[in-house]
């Protein structure tokens, strides 16, 4: 009969587990540089497309907005799909960031395998064999990860 009563500690118990498990990681601050590969026009499209084709989604016969959908699509998907496709890799966003990697030039999306954030990413490495993976993976030709300014 005993084990049937609500003991308080248990209560207390429960609390603290459920407190852990709602914990809101901090806000993460700003990023002023992150390290990584900025994702092509192409890369985008061909991932895109992909990932469109996978989920069964027929192709808008407008190419703008085909083309619109299918990096919309990559750029949202990416991030996840080479954490799978490539044993070893380690991200510090789940998102990527926007880069300006030729100056004024124009915006691209950068993968981030290293950022500014804390000590902690900015130290986090991918060995040399893991990054050269990603570039082909991603089919960014002779492209090497390196620090960009954040926009």
């Amino acid at each position: 009969m005993a084990s049937s009563l609500y003991v308080p500690s248990e209560m207390a118990e429960r609390a603290r587990k459920l407190a852990i498990y709602n914990t809101i990681p901090p806000p993460t601050p700003r990023l002023a540089q992150a390290y990584g590969v900025y994702l092509t026009e192409e890369c985008l499209l061909r991932f895109g497309s992909l990932i469109r084709q996978r989920m069964g989604i027929t192709p808008d016969p407008d190419p703008a907005a085909e083309s619109s959908y299918c990096k919309s699509i990559a750029t949202l998907q990416l991030p996840i799909l080479v954490q799978i496709a490539i044993r070893g890799l380690t991200l510090t966003r789940r998102r990527v960031v926007l880069v300006r990697p030729f100056g004024r030039l124009g915006i691209r999306r950068l993968l981030v395998l290293s950022d500014s954030g804390s000590e902690r990413n900015r130290k986090l490495r991918n060995s040399p064999e893991v990054e050269k993976q990603l570039v082909e993976f991603l089919g960014l030709g002779d492209q090497k990860p390196k620090w960009y300014d954040v926009c």
